[in-house]
C-alpha cells in the first residue's frame, strides 16, 4: 500500500486561502484580503470516488493509505496545476483497472539477512512475516529458497500448525498464483539443536487491495 497526501491548496489554482493572522492592520477589505496565502487550507475538502465506488473525503493536508489508483491524480501523471494528490511513499505497484493485475513484489530475508540461528522459533526477531498486516493484502505468488547446502528448515503458512512443511537443504518451494493465498510466513529452527541455516530468501507477489 502507498501513502498519499491531499494537496488541494495549489497556488496555481488561485489565492483562495488567506491567513487572517498575517493581515496588515489598517487596510481596507479590498486592499488586504486576509493576509498571506496558507500552504494547507483550513477549509478545503472534497469527496472523490475510488475504484471500488466508495467516496473518500479528502481534506487538504491529510494523509491516507491506499492502492496506487490515486497516483492518477498526482504529478507527473497529471500536470502540476491539475494535481490534487501528492505521493508520500510508493509501494511500487502499477495500478490496473483489472483487479487481478494489482500486485507488487516483496523480497524478505528472515532471521539476520537470511541467516537463521540455531534454535530460533517463530517468535524470535524477524522470523515471522505478517504479509496481510504489513502490506494490506495477501501474497498470490510465493517462492521460498533455502540455499544452505546441509540443513533444512521448518516453514509455517498462515499461522496454522497444520500447515507446516520442511524445506530441505538446497531446495526451493514455489506456490503459484491460484494455488493458495498466503497471509503469513513463519520459520522454525527450534528442532535443529545447534544447526544454523545459512541462507533463506522469500520472494512474494502481494495483491494490492484498494480501500476505497
Amino acid at each position: 500500500m502507498s501513502v498519499f497526501r491531499v494537496k488541494l491548496n495549489n497556488v496555481n489554482q488561485g489565492l483562495l486561502d488567506r491567513d487572517p493572522s498575517t493581515a496588515v492592520a489598517g487596510l481596507g477589505p479590498h486592499q488586504n484580503v486576509g493576509g498571506d496565502q496558507m500552504s494547507v487550507s483550513k477549509q478545503r475538502s472534497v469527496y472523490v470516488m475510488g475504484p471500488n465506488r466508495k467516496n473518500r473525503l479528502l481534506v487538504d493536508g491529510a494523509t491516507f493509505t491506499d492502492c496506487n489508483y490515486w497516483k492518477r491524480f498526482a504529478y507527473p501523471t497529471v500536470p502540476y496545476n491539475e494535481a490534487f494528490i501528492e505521493v508520500v511513499t510508493d509501494d511500487g505497484s502499477v495500478y490496473s483497472d483489472i483487479p487481478g493485475e494489482n500486485t507488487f513484489p516483496v523480497v524478505w530475508k528472515p532471521g539476520t539477512d537470511g541467516v537463521i540461528a540455531a534454535g530460533a522459533d517463530p517468535d524470535a526477531t524477524n522470523m515471522t512475516l505478517d504479509i496481510a498486516g504489513t502490506y494490506g493484502g495477501f501474497a498470490s505468488f510465493v517462492q521460498i529458497t533455502n540455499t544452505d547446502g546441509t540443513d533444512s528448515i521448518q516453514v509455517r503458512l498462515n499461522g496454522l500448525a497444520g500447515a507446516t512443511f520442511t524445506l530441505a537443504a538446497d531446495s526451493t518451494q514455489i506456490f503459484n498464483s491460484g494455488d493458495l493465498s498466503v497471509s503469513e510466513i513463519a520459520f522454525d529452527n527450534s528442532a535443529s539443536g545447534t544447526a544454523e541455516v545459512d541462507a533463506v530468501e522469500v520472494i512474494l507477489s502481494v495483491r494490492s487491495v484498494c480501500n476505497s
